[in-house]
């Protein structure tokens, strides 16, 4: 019995499969599969992980630079603003103790510090705050044509946002206005002589009887403007404005 029992737990064991037969390909490409999935797995965490932390490195670079921008914008226009406010105070102090508007000699050390400061100022400034000088001398009847203070002959005015201004019977002998917005402004009776306005936007800017003798108007913007009564103006100066499309010309024509 003994010699029974062995020879058929024997005969229960599971004998091994041959590679060749289906069953060792199974086995072993289950080994071979368990082999590499793990080592595999453990590569793209570490991928996925170094991926994070340079997305986060990225975005950390990306929000620095942006806030250090903010942060010089900022600077920037508190210093443009302390630029024009010390101006303002200046000139204003110049005007009242000074009694600036009487000063009509090129002498006068009133006038000579109030030159020196708007050509400074303009120098400095970014086109709004150019614009907003400009409105000030204006006001304070500085370049009035009526009693002439500052000399803005070559003063950089030029790129100033000045659309829809009114800085009618003004002196602005040679000034640098190139490049200046100046569509719909009212420059009537306003002296532009040896003025620069090569550039400008002067669309639907009301130049009624102006003196535009020797004025600079190489690639103007002239549509729609009325120069009515202009006194200077040549065919050579008119030659080389951008457009006339629209614009009253000195003898009140309709430019077509």
């Amino acid at each position: 019995m003994d010699g029974m029992e062995d020879t058929t737990t024997e005969d229960m064991q599971p004998s091994p499969q041959p590679s060749g037969t289906p069953e060792g390909r199974r086995q072993r490409g289950a080994f071979s599969w368990n082999s590499w999935l793990i080592p595999l797995l453990i590569l793209l965490l570490c991928i996925g992980f170094v991926l994070t932390n340079l997305f986060q490195a990225q975005n950390a670079r990306m929000l620095t630079v942006q806030t250090q921008n903010a942060q010089l914008q900022l600077a920037r226009e508190q210093q443009q603003e302390t630029i024009l406010q010390n101006y303002l105070n200046k000139i204003s102090d110049l005007l009242v103790h000074d009694q600036l508007l009487a000063k009509r000699k090129a002498s006068d050390p009133a006038k000579i510090a109030a030159d020196a400061l708007t050509r400074q100022a303009f120098s400095r400034l970014d086109p709004d705050r150019k614009a907003a000088l400009m409105r000030f001398i204006y006001q304070t009847k500085l370049v009035s044509n009526d009693s002439v203070v500052l000399n803005l002959q070559d003063v950089d005015i030029s790129n100033a946002h000045l659309g829809q201004i009114d800085i009618r019977d003004t002196y602005l002998v040679g000034a640098n206005m190139s490049g200046a917005d100046l569509h719909g402004a009212i420059l009537s009776d306003t002296i532009l002589t040896f003025t620069n306005l090569s550039g400008a936007n002067l669309a639907k800017a009301d130049l009624h009887a102006s003196d535009m003798h020797n004025t600079n108007l190489a690639g103007a913007n002239l549509a729609g403007a009325n120069l009515r009564d202009v006194t200077g103006l040549t065919s050579d100066q008119l030659a080389k404005v951008r457009s006339l499309s629209g614009a009253t010309m000195p003898d009140g024509t309709v430019h077509r």
